[in-house]
């Protein structure tokens, strides 16, 4: 349980000491915070002494993992941190402390299978912020589950993983502690195996004679469908991206072409650029930390006399910071661009709070096409979300993936996490972003058209980008 706060809480990181890596995200994240302790956090770093409201960040090394506590008396939380680089897992402990009869949580495994089962129930319904707008009964779909409590080992995790997919939501999942690799490609899981979509000229498999339209044969591809929650827009293409991770260097993989042609290759991780720019066309293909600067380089170097195309398509997130940041290149106000609604961390939500952002010194003047499809998703969204229905914004395909996230995550057990949706984000005319997605195209008109508060470019047949195969419609070629 949290104490009952009764002024904005001062959160002391100075015994954080790489706290000035952090700062930008928790002001991004400042809703969130103030959502779950019914009090605006204030961030201080010299250390000021208070006696009530005080959040300290303290690291102790004689600590094996991180510890969240309270005194309701005093209203004083401190979260204990092994190292520094606890510190994000140590946050997540928050919304679990909220919705805990006990003043201390800990980043521990549970004990049992059966408490592993507890906790996955009891974490999903305190802070998945969703149920009523994806019309889910938490407690009718546990009770579908209730055997999953009795098992263990891999058998706990395989179903314990279908509880979880049926809420439909890719960031609300169970995640292995295995390294992963996702190769750039993008598939979707069908009857056959994995359908691939875009397949990059400069890939194994394109060298190795695979195109898009091929496939990647499965053995039981109903099984990753099951065991994936995604919105319906995007459910077979994460499935596809899941099937295709790699938790080693190297990974052999073969397909088929329609005509019964077999191609193999062995995919090796390697480094991509996460912005790759050519005149006026910029790809982004995950918002890593350096996206901002990149863009920046691409913008000196465009032509600002002509219309600027940025490409999301496949783009699955990434860094949020990196993402608000990149935004502020092609937004020419500060104003409003929709609300957030956080999760409490006791089975509701907070009211929504605005959002809003601020234009560089020098954003982009010209008029901005921007192409998505379903794998536009995470920071991508939260990156296009302020573009949505600007007049110099045009955006092509879709619907996005609908999800911009705000994961919390809890340890389980076996170095498993559960990552659970916080948040429901909104356009500038009230429609959700999670779940729906994005909608810039209406199939119905033959023309620009406004959808959802975006000006849109309405999908007339396949439109398809000659560089990556990629559709601009909203559907694959």
């Amino acid at each position: 349980m949290l104490p009952s706060f009764g002024r904005p809480v001062w959160w002391r990181l100075g015994g954080l000491p790489d706290r000035d890596d952090v700062i930008p995200l928790l002001g991004l994240e400042a809703a969130e915070f103030t959502a779950v302790l019914g009090q605006p956090v204030r961030i201080r770093v010299d250390g000021r002494d208070r006696e009530t409201d005080v959040w300290d960040v303290v690291v102790d090394p004689s600590v094996r993992f991180s510890i969240l506590e309270c005194d309701q008396e005093s209203r004083r939380m401190r979260l204990i941190l092994p190292d520094p680089s606890a510190f994000a897992d140590g946050v997540n402990l928050l919304h679990s402390l909220a919705h805990s009869p006990a003043t201390t949580v800990s980043d521990t495994e549970a004990a049992t299978y059966a408490h592993a089962f507890d906790r996955i129930h009891a974490e999903v319904a305190n802070i998945y912020p969703s149920f009523g707008l994806r019309r889910l009964d938490w407690s009718a779909i546990s009770d579908r589950y209730a055997h999953v409590r009795d098992l263990a080992g891999e058998e706990f995790w395989d179903h314990a993983a279908q509880w979880v997919a049926e809420l439909g939501d890719a960031h609300t999942q169970l995640v292995h502690p295995s390294p992963r690799f996702h190769p750039p490609y993008v598939a979707t899981m069908g009857a056959a195996g994995a359908v691939l979509r875009h397949v990059p000229k400069d890939s194994a498999a394109w060298s190795a004679g695979v195109r898009p339209g091929d496939t990647i044969p499965v053995d039981e591809p109903h099984r990753w469908l099951r065991r994936v929650g995604a919105s319906p827009q995007h459910h077979a293409f994460v499935a596809g991206r899941r099937f295709m991770t790699m938790n080693a260097e190297t990974r052999d993989f073969a397909a088929v072409t329609p005509d019964g042609d077999h191609h193999s290759w062995t995919e090796t991780q390697q480094h991509r650029a996460s912005v790759v720019a050519k005149g006026n066309r910029i790809r982004i293909r995950a918002f890593t930390p350096d996206v901002p600067e990149r863009l920046r380089d691409a913008l000196v170097r465009a032509d600002r006399d002509h219309p600027l195309t940025i490409d999301l398509r496949g783009n699955s997130g990434g860094s949020l910071v990196a993402a608000a940041e990149a935004r502020r290149l092609f937004v020419r106000d500060e104003e409003p661009f929709g609300t957030v609604a956080f999760t409490t961390g006791r089975g509701d939500l907070a009211a929504p709070a605005e959002l809003a952002t601020s234009p560089a010194a020098d954003p982009w003047p010209g008029p901005i096409r921007v192409l998505v499809d379903p794998m536009t998703y995470s920071a991508a969204e939260d990156f296009l979300h302020p573009l949505v229905g600007l007049p110099q914004v045009s955006i092509a395909g879709g619907p996005t993936g609908g999800g911009s996230g705000r994961p919390h995550t809890r340890l389980i057990k076996d170095g498993v996490r559960l990552a659970v949706s916080t948040a429901i984000t909104y356009t500038r005319d009230g429609q959700p972003v999670e779940y729906r997605g994005i909608h810039p195209t209406d199939p119905a008109s033959p023309r620009s058209v406004a959808r959802g508060g975006v000006r849109a470019i309405a999908a007339t047949g396949w439109e398809c980008d000659p560089e990556t195969g990629l559709s601009v419609s909203g559907r694959w070629p």
